[in-house]
């Protein structure tokens, strides 16, 4: 019998280096097949084209340093082919995972199949292989190599000719808009909340106009987020699940530019606040999928697979998303950006996502708020249908969300204290907000983007203007953050033709009360949404008016009415009520005019 032949070390990592480039290259064709044929969202950064292979590298030389010790160990001639096995299956297993609709048990056997196959092909072919791979290797990590290098100059190169494309700039304040994403006004003490969740935003609280009932555009974060930048509503934005914001109105960062306003936006929420959904038109920087080890891993579909399993999570001793920024570190990323003055006035966006599911804050905060006898919660999954509609297990994830509150709170002092050392306060209008709230079994659901009660849809809203102007004034009135824009350019002293609304200056500035806003809210329906989800049975709408808010349901037809002054978790449906129903008539009639725009998305 004659011995096994020996290990080559060498050979062994080139294969698993050439695998894992070229599985992220396959990766990448399989993301654009997707984007061109099933859905134009995909959820990466455009550096995706360079990252993904460099991070599967880095998982197949992981993967085939283990597999060289145990080749070292068992030396068994039949084992010799099981690393083309394994780099073939996961190869192909990563570019099936860009399809959802694949199911996992099925993409797992064509991908182990097809990797057996491969291996019985290149097993008498070994010396061939290793020809093969010390003359590819080369050529595949200096084409990844120019990839990286040119995409990473010409976006920079970009942003210098945009800024050099701007006009000349008068003396306007500068404009900073803070969202905290799926923060909802109900619970901060900001607003009365009884738990001291935003101790930091109360002591500013003061120096600002104070917004008691200020209502998002919708329940999620791409519509409210686009209605927010160009003042229109959900019903005649693109802006929907899977179709991008298009341009077909003017955004904030776009106007501001023609006044000569360098701008740039800084998102923690990296799927519904990135490039790719059409949030970054007309800002000269934008930061979505910063180039950091974790969100370049998270641009291979591999390693997100990895990162999903739940077994794994808990043996790495981590529940958090794979590349995660928090705040501290988008506040970092502005600060470093704000430090490199040009002279210009500025408007910068802060996207801050800590309060965002699965609502993990980090010490001290992590153990703030825990109710009694409550066990604290994890994380609750991405799959809400399956989540135990439990109050114990509500209470708990509460309890994880206001701590969260409570760092992200902590976070915005600190930016607030960096932005007084540098004296950039003064001339500066802050506005502080969300793009939505968030749903704790209230209604029988969890998550956000799912119904359009206040829970969803209510959120805190403070402005900061320039020189103090309305400083400790606290509105009642209901107003919309459709209004923001339009707000910005008369706080500005600028035109403010391009956007439809009207400042919220009136309700501080105005001798008299200004008259009542009626404020839509909506959200398109979610037909793969589980039942028991009211978006899922049709478009929604909601409208506002004084004390009366009207829910309607375009596909069930299904409608509610409250009066939220006495029922702010809206609990008691008014709509059959005798007394209630000229009202209900009146809004119903309303809501389905103000709809109306509301065709197919991207029609």
């Amino acid at each position: 019998m004659s011995a096994p032949a020996r290990l080559d070390v060498g050979a062994e990592l080139r294969l698993a280096a050439c695998a894992g480039l070229l599985a992220g290259y396959l990766d990448v064709l399989a993301t654009a097949w997707r984007r061109l044929l099933v859905e134009p969202i995909v959820f990466v950064g455009r550096h995706q084209v360079w990252t993904a292979p460099v991070a599967d590298l880095a998982l197949f030389l992981a993967v085939g340093a283990g597999l060289v010790v145990l080749l070292a160990l068992v030396r068994r001639p039949a084992l010799r082919g099981l690393p083309v096995v394994v780099y073939t299956a996961l190869a192909v297993l990563g570019a099936l995972y860009v399809f959802p609709s694949i199911h996992r048990v099925a993409a797992l056997l064509l991908a182990t199949g097809l990797g057996v196959q491969v291996a019985r092909w290149t097993g008498p072919r070994r010396a061939g292989v290793d020809r093969g791979t010390r003359r590819l290797l080369p050529w595949l990590a200096g084409a990844t190599a120019l990839l990286a290098a040119g995409m990473i100059g010409a976006q920079a190169l970009a942003e210098r000719r945009a800024l050099d494309r701007l006009p000349a700039a008068g003396r306007t304040p500068n404009v900073l808009f803070l969202v905290l994403d799926t923060v909802r006004a109900m619970n901060l003490s900001l607003y009365g909340y009884a738990r001291p969740t935003t101790p930091e935003l109360d002591r500013r609280a003061p120096h600002a106009v104070r917004f008691t009932r200020a209502i998002a555009p919708g329940p999620w974060t791409l519509p409210s987020h686009a209605g927010i930048f160009t003042g229109r509503s959900v019903p005649e934005l693109s802006a929907d699940w899977m179709v991008p914001l298009d341009a077909t109105y003017p955004v904030l960062a776009e106007v501001l530019g023609h006044a000569g306003y360098r701008s740039a936006g800084f998102v923690g929420n990296t799927d519904y606040c990135s490039e790719e959904v059409g949030l970054a038109r007309g800002f000269t920087h934008y930061e979505d999928y910063v180039l950091t080890p974790g969100q370049m891993a998270r641009s291979a579909a591999l390693w997100r697979m990895i990162a999903r399993v739940r077994l794994l999570r808990t043996l790495v001793g981590s529940q958090d998303n794979l590349g995660r920024r928090t705040a501290p570190m988008v506040i970092d990323r502005f600060l470093g950006w704000l430090d490199r003055d040009s002279g210009r006035p500025w408007f910068a966006f802060l996207n801050l996502y800590d309060a965002h599911r699965p609502y993990l804050p980090p010490a001290p905060f992590d153990t703030l708020f825990q109710t009694p006898g409550v066990p604290k919660v994890p994380r609750i999954a991405r799959e809400h249908a399956d989540e135990p509609r439990d109050p114990a297990r509500a209470r708990g994830a509460e309890d994880a969300y206001d701590s969260a509150i409570a760092a992200l709170d902590a976070a915005l002092g600190g930016l607030f204290r960096e932005l007084e050392a540098r004296g950039a306060l003064a001339n500066t209008i802050v506005i502080v907000t969300a793009d939505h709230g968030e749903e704790f079994l209230e209604h029988g659901v969890w998550d956000h983007g799912n119904t359009l009660y206040l829970t969803a849809v209510h959120v805190p809203l403070l402005i900061f203007a320039p020189g103090g102007e309305g400083a400790g004034t606290t509105v009642t009135a209901p107003v919309a953050l459709t209004d923001l824009p339009a707000t910005v350019m008369e706080l500005a002293g600028l035109p403010g033709g391009a956007f439809p609304g009207r400042s919220l200056r009136r309700h501080w500035a105005s001798a008299t009360a200004a008259p009542p806003d009626t404020i839509l809210s909506a959200v398109r329906q979610v037909p793969r949404q589980a039942i028991q989800y009211p978006v899922s049975q049709g478009n929604m709408a909601s409208l506002m008016t004084g004390d009366l808010r009207y829910i309607r349901n375009l596909g069930s037809e299904r409608e509610e009415l409250y009066a939220v002054t006495t029922d702010p978790l809206e609990q008691r449906d008014l709509g059959g009520a005798p007394a209630s129903l000229a009202a209900r008539d009146s809004l119903r009639a309303r809501t389905l005019h103000l709809f109306a725009p509301a065709a197919a998305p991207g029609d």
